[in-house]
């Protein structure tokens, strides 16, 4: 499930797919006509001539290091990847043969960024079907769950396990909202959590000053807030929200709220007068908020490190790895799960990769498709 996932999950540094450990041998001349002759007859069925992976679980090998491919090619032949098809179409190719294959897909352009004949759109991601999910809600909490309107929470940034819990609750009637109710029915579980998830990625813009309260008054009234809603209201706790760049009037009527016991919650009850509570809400308000669940500014700078091997152009690497860039996004998904169930073989990628959400897996391999392939 993937709230439990969520919870579970610290991402730590993010690796790319398709390491691998196997140790890199010098590659023999090889012969490009020979090559193509050969991925003529054997290898075009599945790459084409042209190098593009034509199913969502065959790669493409346009562009790709020589290094590489030759490595890739010899792991089948003797046992080291496990695929039966390519064992016994490599079995009896010699290291030349296997040279002038590689040297022939490694000198093909890549294929731009969108043209395998499999979908390269993340569409199908749960971050978009999350977007989708969230139309429903853009009436009330605005464009990406950013809330211009009185009285009326902002979503963007929020914790997402809070948003899930919270939700659930409207849907079974414990939050005693029966418009919301009629709303979310129809939803299953997995539906409200890629729409916390698509929520919690957004990055609010900075909410101008409050029409009532006073900012700096607020800030040491908000000490004992900080306890558990974080620095400045950006809470790091999963069911604890955020109250960075909220909405003041909702805030400020939340705070009463739990106040005069309209609300229920032992530890937010308070003794805070309306002017206080206005300036709580005012600090608050204009504090700058972030996304909960980063994603794309998060992807770019896991990615870079990715591509300290991924991108390499030194050939001083000791292990054969891939490119990257434009390669099909639903191979490049389906391996990196693979490495990090432990369906493919490779130590090293799992355990870089043991922890990933499959939400984190789905905005690398988009980030990398997205790309033209060329380094």
């Amino acid at each position: 499930m993937l709230m439990r996932k969520f919870l579970l999950m610290v991402p730590a540094l993010l690796a790319l797919a398709a390491c691998s450990d196997e140790q890199t041998s010098q590659v023999p001349a090889g012969d490009i006509e020979t090559g193509k002759t050969m991925a003529a007859e054997h290898c075009s069925g599945c790459h084409g001539l042209d190098g593009r992976g034509l199913a969502t679980d065959i790669p493409d090998l346009a562009g790709q290091k020589t290094e590489y491919l030759a490595d890739a090619l010899t792991a089948y032949k003797d046992g080291r990847r496990h695929h039966a098809a390519l064992r016994d179409l490599v079995s009896e190719m010699d290291e030349t043969t296997i040279a002038s294959l590689a040297l022939y897909y490694s000198s093909l352009p890549p294929l731009e960024a969108g043209t395998s004949q499999v979908t390269q759109s993340v569409t199908g991601s749960s971050y978009h079907e999350g977007k989708a999910i969230a139309e429903i809600c853009t009436d009330c909490h605005g464009d990406n769950g950013y809330s211009e309107t009185p009285g009326t929470p902002s979503l963007a940034g929020q914790q997402p396990a809070y948003l899930i819990v919270s939700t659930l609750e409207y849907v079974n009637g414990s939050r005693g909202h029966a418009e919301k109710e009629a709303m979310l029915q129809g939803l299953q579980q997995v539906d409200i959590e890629k729409m916390s998830f698509y929520f919690a990625a957004q990055s609010p813009p900075v909410r101008g000053q409050a029409p009532f309260g006073d900012p700096a008054r607020g800030e040491p009234l908000s000490a004992a807030c900080g306890e558990c809603h974080g620095a400045r209201g950006i809470s790091h706790e999963p069911l604890v929200p955020s109250l960075a760049g909220q909405e003041p009037n909702y805030l400020a009527d939340a705070i009463r709220a739990y106040r005069d016991h309209g609300r229920d919650h032992d530890v937010m009850m308070t003794d805070r007068t309306d002017a206080e509570i206005e300036d709580i809400a005012a600090f608050y308000a204009v504090q700058s908020a972030e996304p909960a669940v980063s994603r794309l500014a998060e992807v770019e700078k896991l990615a870079a490190k990715c591509d300290r091997c991924h991108a390499s152009t030194t050939g001083t690497l000791s292990i054969a790895v891939p490119s990257l860039r434009g390669q099909n996004q639903e191979y490049l998904v389906n391996a990196m799960k693979a490495y990090r169930d432990e369906n493919r073989g490779s130590s090293m990628m799992h355990k870089m990769s043991a922890s990933y959400s499959d939400e984190t897996i789905e905005a690398l391999a988009a980030y990398y498709s997205s790309d033209s392939g060329q380094n």
